[in-house]
Order: C-alpha cells, then sequence, then structure tokens
C-alpha cells in the first residue's frame, strides 16, 4: 500500500500561489486557523488579505512554515485541489458532477419557528434560535457571535458574546 505523500504546503506557497494571484476570498481562515498569531488580515480599502506580521522572512515566508507547521494551507479553500483527498477520506468515494458544493445526506432549507428571531436572525435565524435554545435549557452559558460593527450598517463583523 502506497503511504500518502506527506503535506508540507505553508504560507509561502499559500502567499504565492493564492494571495498574490488574485485568488484569495478574503475568508481569512488562514487567519483564523494560524496557531502561532503571525497572520493578520488587511481590510483597509475593501480588499481583505491576509498578511504576515513577522518581517524577518519578508512578507512571503514564515519561520513556522519552515519548521512545519501547514495549518494555513490546510484552511485555504482556494488552495490547490484538496477537495478529493477529504472527500475520499471522510466518505470513501470521489464527488459526483452533481456534487459541486460536495457530498450531503441531505440538504435542507430551515428557519426559525420564531417570527420575530426568524425575522432579526441572519438568513432566517435558525442560528440564533439554536444558541437561545441551548441557554435556555443549560447547554451553555454563553455562545461567541459576531455583531455589525458600529451603527449596525456596516457590513464590518465584531466578535462578540450573548
Amino acid at each position: 500500500m502506497a503511504t500518502a505523500e506527506k503535506w508540507t504546503a505553508h504560507w509561502k506557497h499559500l502567499y504565492d500561489e493564492v494571495v498574490t494571484s488574485g485568488l484569495c476570498t478574503g475568508c481569512a481562515g488562514c487567519v483564523v486557523a494560524c496557531p502561532y498569531d503571525v497572520l493578520n488580515y488587511d481590510d483597509r480599502e475593501g480588499v481583505y488579505k491576509p498578511f504576515h506580521i513577522e518581517e524577518e522572512l519578508g512578507p512571503g515566508n514564515c519561520g513556522h512554515g519552515e519548521k512545519g507547521c501547514t495549518y494555513c494551507t490546510r484552511a485555504c479553500p482556494r488552495f490547490r485541489a484538496w477537495e478529493p483527498e477529504i472527500d475520499n477520506f471522510l466518505f470513501g468515494r470521489a464527488r459526483l458532477p452533481e456534487e459541486v458544493d460536495g457530498i450531503s445526506k441531505d440538504i435542507v432549507l430551515l428557519k426559525a419557528a420564531d417570527p420575530e428571531i426568524a425575522e432579526k436572525g441572519q438568513d432566517g435565524g435558525l442560528v440564533s434560535a439554536i444558541l437561545i435554545w441551548a441557554m435556555e435549557h443549560g447547554y451553555i452559558d454563553a455562545a461567541l457571535v459576531s455583531y455589525l460593527e458600529g451603527d449596525g450598517t456596516s457590513w464590518k463583523a465584531i466578535p462578540g458574546v450573548a
């Protein structure tokens, strides 16, 4: 049985192949996944791009990546074709052509049963309804959520606790 090639791609590769090439969607997955907090997010001028904050190797390299850290490339949805490997690992098969969004058992459209939550919540308020239910029934004490910055008219999210 052949062993899988070890994944060694890191920030240097992500920077060259995704960030500087224009493939980056600005999702910040790499920033959130970085266990060393050396990636940050530049949202000035309405362009959402990750950048490396340590200057010793320049913007396109990372000392942690040189030592074997690969978290940022594994978190990036635009970095290389990782879906086939994940699909085979998780589901034991490749995606069918009609499964462009991935392999799933069911796809359902839901919204909160409470009209007020459905109206005020994002996209029908399902997540809000689940969190409210979990807090009311003692499953969680609080939830990390996002709010809109300022008066709520901007699209910039800020973290908050509910």
